[in-house]
């Protein structure tokens, strides 16, 4: 039997790789932030990450997340937002 390697992702926030079992996984849906649901191109946050969205985020840390959701989603609706409600739920 071959050897599998792991499946690595990178969380699109600290751009460090982890393995896909790691990672939340999102997906952008009529512009806006979901979870994913096994249909279009999807995006990783790691737990650190997302426990650092669910904290404070510094300013410039949201304007960079900010932009980050923005250029995934194409969109300019506030996704900060609905990515923390999302990962409140999501833990």
């Amino acid at each position: 039997m071959p050897n599998l390697k792991n499946i690595t992702r990178t969380c699109i926030f600290c751009r460090k790789k982890f393995e896909q079992k790691e990672l939340n996984r999102f997906v952008c849906k009529d512009k806006t932030v979901t979870l994913f649901n096994y249909h279009g191109r999807s995006f990783y946050f790691c737990k650190p990450c997302s426990l650092k969205v669910l904290g404070e985020l510094t300013n410039k840390e949201y304007k960079r997340l900010d932009h980050i959701l923005k250029k995934e989603c194409k969109g300019n609706n506030d996704n900060v937002a609905k990515l923390k409600e999302i990962l409140t739920y999501v833990r």
